[in-house]
């Protein structure tokens, strides 16, 4: 059987293209054979090959530039059916480019918007030429038609179009007898409704030509990027934790089982997608502390809480039967979602049904196919677990026995002969009914329609199975976190390590990658949490509190003499030892001033002070307030945030890999020690911290993020949402663009400089448009928040005119979500707080109440819950139908 392939390409001077070949008889799937094509003066590149007889072959094509590197067409591997065995094969293809098609190849779409079920409809072997159209953006109740220039196809009279063949959807397909065909071929593809046969948009450009055919061969025209007329899809969506979620049978927080009714909320009103946070095991301590969704454990264990108990077997005796009923009523009828209360009752209920249940558990096929499936993972998990409990904390290193993770030892001590088994299968019990319960969600979800998208944290945490099992993995010697933002002035500390993208990158991101697998099992659509960490992550000292003194990592630090060349004299003891004059520690402690200087620091030359030892740094008086047997007050709050600033009065850091190099201070313009310097020093320094930031970094940080984003997101097939919020570098909407990853716009944190609002009429067709996530007030209590913000916004973006309402009355919740509902964005997915606005009569008494996270608090109680149950909120039919007239106005 040959092939020839044909493309037309202009290549730049000094590259060539070549294709890359996969044929079925090949060994092994991801073995490619190469091929140099030639071109002639035409820029048309072709290869002739010998191949067995096959019914498919899967190649691509990539250039070769001069760097010796491949330069693939977008959107991964192609694969080729042919309708019939042939001696002879023309293959005429068009590259393939970044044409926004993407997201409709993903499971979002084919599994749910935009599910087929399409008859089998083979074309037929007697013709010998094939044209088809890859083209994923097509809504279910309309297809694909072809009219042109021949009989066969219609002349071009559209009564007598043709039906194409989607039996290999995303691919739609004719095949012709290129005998009877009067060359030259023009032809148009046609969108039509499949229920009333009417013809809702031509494709755009120019007619589609082939000037001719080889009669003796097959033939096949492969054709891309339909320009469409007609809008594109559209959808809305609500975002809510699962802890948040109330049920009339619910156990006082949210459960995985929960998510059902949100579905038949989301398909009542007219909705697509229901957005979660994350959703892992998060237990350290047993206490509030691991309500904090974002500090997982383990990157594939589920947390147990979500278990709906009733699904994992029935309790035997009447007296075990009422106890946890009350309990269940008592829990259920608390306003906030009691993490530990809950935690702790539903464990007293594993205890008691794993010995009920597990034999038959285990002895099930189902069982032993998860087991297997998972082992790699879950049994380190079960592991970690067990022995933090038994040692009484989760940092590994101090555990007398086990510290450093031995897979020969932890082999033996997870053995089934070992007395202490059933301590550890518990967990592979209750990991198996997690996933059974979420994959009866998920495909739930799927049968209505509805996707759900998935939150993937950037960070896990420092005490965790990942950096237990794999520690060279992690730089447990600094603190993710993010500068300084609109949502801490002082940035953000989360307390994760980061990344060892080097290592990572040998095995191609493996790590990612089987995480990614993972939540696909569960998920639609995902969320990956700031992903500005995959160009440059926020690194903190691990004895720092705030997060004023990090530095980008990986990033580009000045050396001395760079920073010389650029007029610096380097003072090494005034620009990175904390300004500690005696004027600033006035200005900073008022009153308090000479008991900080007694109780924290010594005399350092005339009025300069410094930190003594035992307060040398953030953490070491972090430990001192936290130690002190007498309840806060603004004093001790404010010397405490005092002297954490005084740490921060540095205009350089030293970089962390190399001490002779140094990274500007973010946000050093605020700080003392630049307000002392002399005007000439500041406008030099201010030129230096402007480059650093703002342009230093731009292609740098483009191609750390184009290592790594592409390994990542091929993984699976799910739906992509970057989370792109913050100090965005310039590279960050040319990657999100090139890798069709969808954007988050959201109205009170504009990406446009100067601008004090986004206007969702602004926002990009490839975004998700929200008025607020779970790290801000919801739009009720935001409009409370300032009244001279709130006056602006009213007037601005509201283009409403005089005095703004004290408070957020309905009717302009209602012009907010309409302003968002008729963006151009593919997915406005709102906070349900957010929806509810839109009936004063259903909201929550007090807006404040209905926040779920202070990211400036790393202490923060993640309680937030609905006031209502899911069964009565299905009950609203007058708000429902308003929800509903809302968003199919929208044309969502």
């Amino acid at each position: 059987m040959k092939i020839r392939f044909n493309i037309h390409f202009k290549t730049q001077w000094g590259e060539s293209m070549h294709l890359l070949l996969h044929t079925s008889s090949q060994s092994e799937a991801d073995s490619f054979e190469d091929y140099e094509m030639r071109c002639n003066d035409k820029s048309e590149w072709s290869v002739e090959i010998s191949i067995e007889k096959s019914v498919s072959i899967s190649y691509q094509y990539a250039v070769l530039n001069v760097n010796k590197s491949f330069v693939y067409e977008y959107g991964g591997v192609r694969i080729l059916n042919f309708p019939a065995f042939k001696d002879n094969v023309n293959v005429l293809d068009n590259w393939r480019a970044s044409y926004g098609d993407s997201p409709f190849k993903t499971a979002a779409f084919s599994d749910c918007f935009f599910k087929r079920t399409p008859k089998p409809e083979p074309d037929s072997n007697d013709g010998n030429l094939v044209l088809s159209i890859n083209c994923p953006q097509m809504e279910p109740d309309r297809h694909f038609a072809i009219v042109g220039n021949q009989e066969a196809l219609g002349s071009w009279d559209v009564v007598n179009k043709v039906r194409l063949n989607e039996s290999n959807y995303p691919i739609w397909s004719i095949t012709l007898d290129a005998n009877k065909i009067n060359f030259p071929l023009e032809y148009k593809y046609l969108i039509v409704n499949s229920k009333t046969d009417e013809v809702l948009a031509w494709g755009g450009g120019p007619n589609r030509q082939v000037a001719s055919a080889d009669k003796n061969a097959l033939t096949i025209i492969n054709d891309e990027h339909f320009i469409r007329l007609i809008p594109s899809w559209k959808g809305a969506g609500v975002a809510i934790p699962v802890f948040s979620l109330r049920s009339e049978k619910g156990f006082g927080i949210g459960e995985f089982n929960d998510l059902k009714k949100m579905v038949d909320w989301a398909r009542k009103t007219g909705q697509r997608v229901i957005q979660t946070l994350p959703i892992n095991d998060t237990i350290l301590y047993h206490t509030n502390y691991d309500s904090y969704p974002y500090n997982a454990v383990s990157v594939y264990a589920l947390h147990p809480i979500y278990l709906h108990l009733d699904k994992m077997g029935k309790l035997k005796t009447k007296a075990q039967k009422d106890y946890f009923q009350a309990k269940k009523l008592e829990l259920n009828a608390q306003t906030f979602s009691d993490y530990q209360n809950v935690m702790n009752a539903k464990w007293e209920y594993f205890k008691i049904i794993y010995p009920q249940e597990s034999p038959s558990v285990f002895a099930s096929d189902d069982y032993k196919q998860f087991f297997e499936a998972n082992r790699e993972w879950l049994v380190p998990y079960a592991a970690f677990s067990y022995l933090r409990d038994l040692n009484g904390t989760p940092s590994f290193a101090k555990w007398p026995e086990y510290s450093v993770f031995n897979k020969h030892e932890i082999d033996v001590l997870t053995s089934p002969d070992q007395p202490h088994f059933n301590e550890i299968a518990l967990y592979y019990f209750l990991q198996y009914h997690l996933h059974k319960q979420l994959v009866e969600v998920h495909d739930y979800a799927r049968e209505n329609g509805i996707a759900i998208k998935g939150d993937i944290p950037i960070g896990v945490s420092p005490r965790s199975v990942d950096a237990w099992v794999e520690p060279d993995l992690f730089n447990t010697n600094m603190q993710a976190g993010a500068p300084p933002d609109d949502f801490s002035a002082t940035g953000q500390n989360w307390g994760f390590p980061t990344y060892n993208w080097e290592l990572m990158e040998k095995d191609g991101y493996q790590w990612w990658r089987k995480r990614f697998q993972k939540l696909a099992e569960y998920f639609d659509a995902y969320r990956i949490d700031h992903v500005l960490g995959f160009f440059r992550i926020w690194g903190i000292p691990v004895d720092a509190v705030w997060g004023l003194t990090g530095s980008f990592q990986p990033a580009l630090p000045f050396t001395r003499e760079e920073l010389q060349s650029k007029g610096l004299w380097w003072d090494e003891s005034r620009f990175l030892k904390p300004f500690l004059k005696e004027h600033v520690l006035y200005a900073t402690f008022g009153k308090y001033t000479d008991d900080v200087i007694r109780e924290f620091l010594l005399s350092d030359g005339w009025q300069n002070y410094k930190f003594k030892p035992e307060f040398d740094t953030q953490k070491k008086i972090e430990k001192h307030f936290a130690s002190l047997d007498y309840n806060f007050g603004n004093k001790e709050v404010l010397i405490r945030d005092g002297l954490y600033m005084l740490h921060c009065e540095v205009l350089f850091v030293r970089d962390i890999h190399d001490t002779d190099k140094f990274h500007p201070r973010i946000s050093m313009h605020s700080s003392a020690t630049f307000r002392d310097l002399p005007d000439e020093t500041r406008r030099l320094l201010d030129r230096i911290y402007v480059d650093y930031f703002y342009h230093r970094h731009t292609e740098f940080w483009k191609q750390q993020a184009l290592k790594k984003l592409p390994a990542l997101i091929s993984a699976t097939n799910m739906l992509v949402c970057g989370e792109d919020l913050g100090m965005v570098p310039d590279s960050v909407p040319d990657v999100m663009n090139s890798l069709e990853i969808l954007s988050l716009e959201i109205q009170r944190m504009p990406k446009k400089p100067n601008a004090e609002f986004a206007m969702p009429s602004d926002a990009p067709y490839r975004s998700v448009c929200t008025t607020s996530t779970h790290d801000m007030n919801p739009i009720r209590a935001w409009w409370e928040e300032d009244p001279a913000l709130t006056q602006r916004f009213y007037n601005k973006a509201l283009r409403m005119q005089g005095p703004a309402p004290e408070t957020c009355e309905t009717w302009i919740a209602e012009k907010i979500v309409e302003q968002h509902l008729q963006s151009e964005a593919m997915l406005i997915i709102l906070p349900w707080q957010d929806w509810m606005a839109l009936e004063s009569k259903l909201c929550l008494e007090h807006p404040f109440a209905e926040r779920i996270n202070v990211p400036s608090n790393p202490r923060n109680f993640w309680c937030y819950r609905m006031h209502m149950t899911l069964e009565q909120l299905l009950k609203e039919t007058k708000f429902n139908n308003k929800v509903t007239e809302m968003i199919s106005k929208s044309r969502r």
